[in-house]
């Protein structure tokens, strides 16, 4: 959806800021995790290699760089799925903080803009759920709305709400959900560059 709106782009930069600070801290914490962990094995494996140098060491030093080679392969396997479950968690907590500033307020105003923006000719449908949500002072509003044709009720929408100006052929459906992935699709890069400089320190 290209459409101005200061308000949907606010709530957006808000959230790109709390989810990388979110995740900053919980990278912190599972690379330390990961790096004693690795020091384990490594210290680990100095005892067994050196145990087996005392009986051959052509054999202990083929079994070491056996040794050194799994290891290798482990710790980027260990990375790449604490990277995927973080990545997990990180949306979780997106999805959390998305659904927790997705107010009857802050909808009352995106509407307002958007269809102040697009125009007359703009039908307006609610999810049961956030029609029950809305008061009626809100309600009157957004029905009073001079660019608005219709504000309707839509079962088929499970949360959030939906703007159709058929004349010009466009709809939008806009939910916590939909602006999750939106914001999951724009910020797992960022995450994932963050995660990988923090696994090179």
């Amino acid at each position: 959806m290209s459409m101005p709106e200061n308000n949907l782009e606010n709530l957006i930069a808000a959230l790109k800021t709390e989810a990388i600070d979110a995740a900053e801290k919980e990278a912190a914490g599972i690379v330390s995790r990961a790096r004693e962990k690795a020091r384990e094995i490594v210290e680990e494996a100095d005892a067994k290699s050196d145990e087996l140098l005392q009986n051959a060491e052509r054999e202990a030093q083929a079994i070491l760089e056996k040794g050194e080679s799994a290891l290798q392969q482990a710790a980027r396997d260990v990375r790449v799925s604490m990277r995927n479950d973080l990545l997990l968690l990180l949306k979780g907590i997106l999805e959390q903080e998305v659904e927790s500033t997705f107010t009857p307020d802050l909808v009352e105003k995106a509407v307002l803009s958007i269809v102040d923006n697009a125009g007359s000719g703009v039908t307006l449908k609610l999810s049961e759920k956030l029609e029950t949500q809305l008061s009626h002072q809100i309600l009157k509003r957004l029905q009073a709305s001079k660019n608005l044709d219709a504000v309707s009720r839509d079962t088929t929408l499970a949360d959030g709400f939906s703007i159709t100006k058929t004349r010009e052929g466009w709809s939008y459906h806009i939910s916590p959900g939909e602006v999750t992935e939106l914001l999951h699709a724009h910020l797992s890069p960022n995450w994932v560059k963050i995660l990988k400089k923090a696994s090179e320190v």
